[in-house]
């Protein structure tokens, strides 16, 4: 079971950062690639990281099973799932609005990011608590626990930095990357 939740929480790692360099792949063409760009995507994956985090540590206090765990990340991956299907119209949008209110370059790709990326980043952040929760035996070594949980979901975060821009977009595509990382 221990060996099952470390890998879950490395491929949820995994995942976030490989979704936050292909959102910004994706949001590129529409918004471009400037340090406005960039801030509005690693400032709001944050943002749902910190979210994700309090309601999956409140969720697995409720629900301490290994199936919550695994359905929250069958919802992230539906909704990562939806996102290049979405991403087109929620752009252009995005990018007329941005335009017609004249409200400045990182309107548009904010919301870009908060309407595409909300639900399957904030669900993935969830992973890490559950997983500790779940991993949990003896309250006197919950700091080791938690330790290895962050430490193989920051391996996968590092793999996830190279995956898509030096894998999985050269050989899939931008929307295939996207599909691959849901069934991830």
């Amino acid at each position: 079971m221990t060996l099952r939740l470390y890998v879950t929480a490395f491929v949820g790692g995994l995942v976030v950062l490989a979704l936050e360099l292909a959102a910004a792949r994706l949001l590129a063409p529409t918004f471009g690639t400037s340090e406005l760009i960039w801030s509005a995507i690693i400032g709001l994956i944050l943002l749902y990281l910190s979210v994700g985090y309090v309601i999956g540590g409140r969720w697995a206090d409720r629900s301490p099973q290994p199936v919550t765990l695994y359905t929250i990340l069958v919802g992230a991956g539906a909704a990562i799932a939806v996102i290049p299907f979405m991403a087109r119209p929620v752009l252009n949008i995005a990018a007329q609005g941005m335009r017609t209110w004249n409200v400045g370059m990182v309107a548009g790709p904010f919301v870009g990011v908060l309407i595409l990326f909300v639900v399957p980043v904030t669900l993935l952040a969830c992973v890490s608590p559950f997983v500790i929760r779940l991993s949990l035996n003896d309250v006197r070594a919950s700091g080791v626990t938690a330790g290895k949980i962050y430490a193989f979901s920051t391996l996968g975060s590092f793999l996830g930095t190279f995956l898509p821009n030096l894998a999985l977009i050269p050989l899939l595509g931008t929307r295939r990357t996207f599909l691959f990382l849901a069934l991830l």
